[in-house]
């Protein structure tokens, strides 16, 4: 049977995630994000009753654990089984409840869940979806699991700096014995997002490359949408201190809005 582009894409997501899974945690600094972001999301939760949340695109489940260790009733949700997988661990070692959903943005009304307070997407998650139709379908189904008067908050990079600058290499970190190269392929209607990992070992150095196609989602693309799955008071921010979105310099996209009644 030929895959549909929806699950051929999913199967790709999934694989990228899954053989990234081992060293994402390093690559992204989990430890230290506690406490530089903490103060961010404690004023997000009390400023807006947020007591139930869904961490969409959870990855290994740093925002789903900062939300719990606040007492925020947290459902973890992702494509990748492997990322769940180390979720699980850490929330075990922290000795928080998360609940934990294998799902695509798409099919996550079909869960069973309702009356959430609020939905984040952070970490890029969003441009993975390689549609306008996923992108609204997705939408649709965060708005579908909020309550009416409840939160969505989103974070993506800034698309509209990268395409403008085409940079290639966007970052370069070495963490625990490895390199970690975060670069672009430009060409066409996709980005091609790879990380190249070189570890260090006794017979020397191991390179490993993994890739996987992003949509390159500007602000416009993401309001359209948002609006038109019932979203208002949309509100964007160049980081989640939310600060002024400056098209040309700012690294993030952060997008702020609550569901209408």
């Amino acid at each position: 049977m030929v895959p549909t582009t929806e699950q051929a894409n999913f199967e790709e997501i999934e694989r990228f995630y899954d053989g990234l899974a081992p060293m994402y945690d390093a690559m992204t600094g989990f430890e230290r994000r506690f406490a530089q972001e903490k103060p961010f999301f404690r004023l997000l939760v009390e400023n807006n009753g947020v007591k139930s949340a869904i961490d969409a695109g959870c990855g290994t489940g740093f925002h789903s654990l900062l939300l719990a260790q606040m007492g925020v009733n947290v459902t973890a949700v992702d494509v990748s089984e492997e990322m769940l997988n180390l979720l699980r661990a850490h929330a075990r070692d922290l000795g928080v409840r998360i609940g934990i959903l294998h799902s695509t943005f798409q099919s996550l009304a079909a869960k069973g869940l309702e009356g959430i307070d609020a939905v984040f997407c952070m970490g890029n998650s969003l441009s993975h979806l390689l549609t306008p139709a996923d992108l609204r379908e997705s939408m649709r189904n965060f708005a579908r699991v909020l309550r009416p008067g409840g939160i969505f908050f989103a974070q993506i990079l800034n698309y509209e700096r990268i395409l403008s600058k085409r940079e290639r290499v966007q970052s370069v970190k070495e963490e625990s014995g490895s390199v970690y190269i975060r670069f672009y392929d430009y060409g066409g209607e996709f980005l091609l997002f790879n990380i190249l990992t070189i570890r260090r070992s006794p017979s020397g150095l191991v390179p490993e490359l993994q890739s996987v196609r992003l949509r390159p989602l500007c602000r416009r693309d993401l309001l359209e949408a948002m609006e038109g799955a019932g979203f208002g008071e949309l509100r964007t921010f160049g980081s989640i201190a939310m600060d002024e979105y400056r098209p040309e310099e700012s690294r993030d996209l952060v997008l702020l809005a609550r569901l209408g009644p």
